[in-house]
């Protein structure tokens, strides 16, 4: 099974002392997280490039089997011309390279007001390696087709699918991957358990990747962010 569960960051010290202990510092929540969760979207990557230095860091505070997916520079995803500065999407995907192994995917985060563009899709597309696994999260209704949808699996990605009801589906959209942000205020007990079932599912043919809401959510919460991500990666226990 394949399935790597986490939050949108790390970086939070409001989750003391429920998730990370009162006297630990800050530079080693990343070892801490890791130790607890399996993955993690990295929200910081989404507002600047970060140094080699930093990347290799975070790479060597958790283990083998532990998965970092990245969230696109806003540069790539919320310019004006969307595809079209693929200069700057290779500095990114350079930025990312200390990770190694351990970058299981990227996630390409469109804003609610980008409608559908077809070739600049296929642009942005493009630019990511053949060999990297990528999810697209579309917030305008215009890219809900199925055309979209096989586009982009046939560019080797996936639909992000992006949660606000707690709604199990029967299945999640297709690709080499499966992408969840799973961003409800709260899951009901019924819910929370249908999610898992259905991640758990798909993870046995595929990778999943499953974040948890991280704002707005304190740690200690059984049925939302940081301590959901956790009982799921405990397999529910």
């Amino acid at each position: 099974m394949s399935l790597h569960l986490g939050t949108s960051g790390w970086a939070y010290p409001e989750w003391k002392p429920d998730f990370y202990p009162a006297g630990l510092a800050r530079d080693r929540f990343l070892e801490h997280y890791a130790s607890v969760l399996g993955a993690c979207e990295i929200n910081a990557t989404h507002y600047r490039l970060q140094s080699e230095g930093a990347v290799a860091k975070w790479a060597a505070a958790v283990p083998d089997g532990f998965r970092f997916v990245a969230k696109a520079h806003r540069r790539i995803t919320h310019g004006s011309a969307l595809g079209q500065d693929p200069e700057f999407t290779a500095d990114f995907l350079e930025s990312l390279r200390p990770l190694g192994a351990r970058l299981g995917a990227i996630l390409l985060q469109l804003p609610p007001s980008r409608r559908r563009d077809d070739a600049a899709l296929a642009a942005l597309m493009s630019q990511v390696p053949a060999g990297l696994p990528f999810a697209m999260e579309f917030r305008h209704a215009s890219w809900d087709d199925e055309a979209v949808t096989t586009a982009v699996v046939e560019a080797g990605g996936t639909i992000c699918a992006a949660d606000t009801t707690g709604d199990v589906p029967d299945a999640l959209p297709p690709g080499r991957i499966a992408y969840v942000r799973l961003r409800a205020e709260e899951y009901r007990p019924e819910a929370r358990r249908g999610w898992l079932e259905l991640l758990r599912r798909e993870a046995a043919g595929r990778p999943v990747y499953a974040f948890a809401k991280h704002e707005g959510v304190p740690a200690g919460n059984p049925f939302a962010g940081v301590t959901m991500a956790e009982w799921m990666n405990a397999g529910g226990a």
